[in-house]
């Protein structure tokens, strides 16, 4: 990826050997006992699974090769880690843990994680961001994240540029950081802050853009963009590895494609295994008058598909939505707000019920035998393996346990449990 920003050195190197498969954010992973059954004529790869749980005095990595039996203590953890990490991310090939610390406007010491032919856990590269981040992804052989509402080198009266982190995955984790203006991107005199990244596999990725006015300078805080004044419409931009726009996706059928936390942009773009991508909006900003829905994108195509429309809000009961991930096939997993359309959204309203929607058939069910939402006081990032989703929860007087969703059913069944732990944060698989 080309760059005029220099990459950092970090401490050490991983070698490029020991960096084969795992997944991108959509996880296609192998089954419970370690072998890949969803396809018969790939290659079938030997993997571990990482989880990362925190405890009394502090974050700890877990290894195992079984999530559906076999519970684990935190006193069996593989490694304390110096301080916690938010988001942890796992890319496919080359196969790494991408540990990443949100220190708000602060440099943050991030981690890198492989697996040795072992199947032991190689030592943490440690590499730094400077910048904070909004959103993230995988593309190619590189980590990026991404922030909008940032001020241009050239006018500091201005807050209209995004700033991205570009981590190579294949040279020790080394970083560059690039910012493109994002000023009337869309054609209307607004800036953008990006959403999510989706590798199409051709050279390019997809973002999901949340178009606003532009933010004002001397703004300060967390947020990246200014007033939404535009919420009827959906925007997605498709970028090459040079952060060259390549060309914009739009329609007036759906809200901006974006989940709101606080100041994090969760992704509401993904793809499905035949190369299509879906764009799904949970409709957050109370001024829409759009449905949560979703709209399609054919396989290297330049437009939104024309027949594909898809208002799940409708066969929710109203319900909305905040994040999406991609589990087999053409089934996505949804969470859910846990108040209706009559009580609006902000970016700390509770979100702890669950849906599958299965895209081709335009068909949705409510996830079922996990604990109830009101049970729920936390959960971890999921990792989609096998045709099942593996998802961590805790719920009020149990350990965190990883429950495993059937998309054909969207039955739960409960797997291990970690105990002496507070939460699972994430569970991802590593091949080697």
């Amino acid at each position: 990826m080309k760059t005029s920003i220099k990459t950092q050195n970090t401490k050490t190197a991983l070698r490029k050997s020991a960096l084969i498969g795992c997944s991108l954010l959509t996880l296609s992973l192998a089954a419970c006992d370690g072998k890949d059954n969803s396809d018969d004529n790939a290659v079938q790869k030997k993997g571990t699974f990482f989880l990362s749980a925190a405890g009394e005095s502090g974050q700890y990595i877990l290894r195992t090769d079984n999530l559906a039996t076999g519970d684990l203590k935190i006193s069996d953890n593989v490694r304390q880690l110096e301080q916690a990490i938010q988001t942890w991310i796992f890319n496919d090939d080359p196969s790494v843990a991408v540990g990443l610390i949100y220190q708000q406007g602060d440099p943050g010491v991030c981690l890198g994680i492989a697996v040795a032919d072992d199947s032991t856990l190689r030592e943490p590269v440690e590499f730094q961001i400077t910048s904070r981040f909004t959103s993230y992804g995988f593309f190619e052989s590189y980590a990026l994240t991404t922030v909008g509402g940032q001020t241009p080198a050239d006018d500091a009266s201005r807050s209209d540029s995004a700033t991205f982190n570009i981590i190579d995955l294949n040279n020790g984790f080394s970083r560059a950081e690039k910012s493109i203006p994002t000023l009337n991107i869309t054609g209307n005199g607004q800036q953008a802050t990006f959403s999510g990244i989706v590798d199409m596999g051709n050279g390019e990725f997809l973002t999901g853009l949340v178009v606003s006015q532009p933010k004002d300078a001397s703004q300060t805080g967390g947020a990246s963009s200014g007033d939404i004044t535009c919420p009827d419409s959906v925007w997605v931009a498709a970028f090459d590895k040079d952060l060259t726009l390549k060309r914009i996706y739009r329609s007036d059928k759906l809200s901006y494609s974006s989940g709101r936390f606080r100041s994090q942009y969760y992704a509401q773009i993904d793809k499905a295994d035949d190369g299509s991508v879906y764009v799904f909006s949970g409709s957050y900003e109370s001024a829409t008058t759009k449905p949560c829905g979703a709209l399609k994108i054919d396989k290297n195509a330049t437009a939104f598909n024309p027949e594909y429309y898809f208002n799940i809000e409708e066969k929710t009961d109203g319900y909305r939505f905040r994040k999406v991930w991609h589990v087999t096939g053409n089934y996505f997993m949804l969470e859910f707000y846990n108040t209706g359309k009559e009580t609006p959204v902000t970016v700390n309203t509770a979100a702890t019920q669950y849906g599958i929607v299965d895209m081709a058939a335009k068909t949705f069910r409510w996830v079922t035998g996990i604990p109830a939402k009101e049970q729920i006081t936390g959960t971890g990032l999921p990792t989609a393996h096998g045709g099942k989703m593996y998802f961590p929860i805790v719920a009020e007087g149990a350990d965190p346990a990883i429950y495993i969703i059937d998309p054909a059913t969207a039955a739960g069944t409960k797997g291990i449990s970690v105990s002496g732990a507070s939460a699972i944060s994430a569970v991802g698989r590593l091949s080697y």
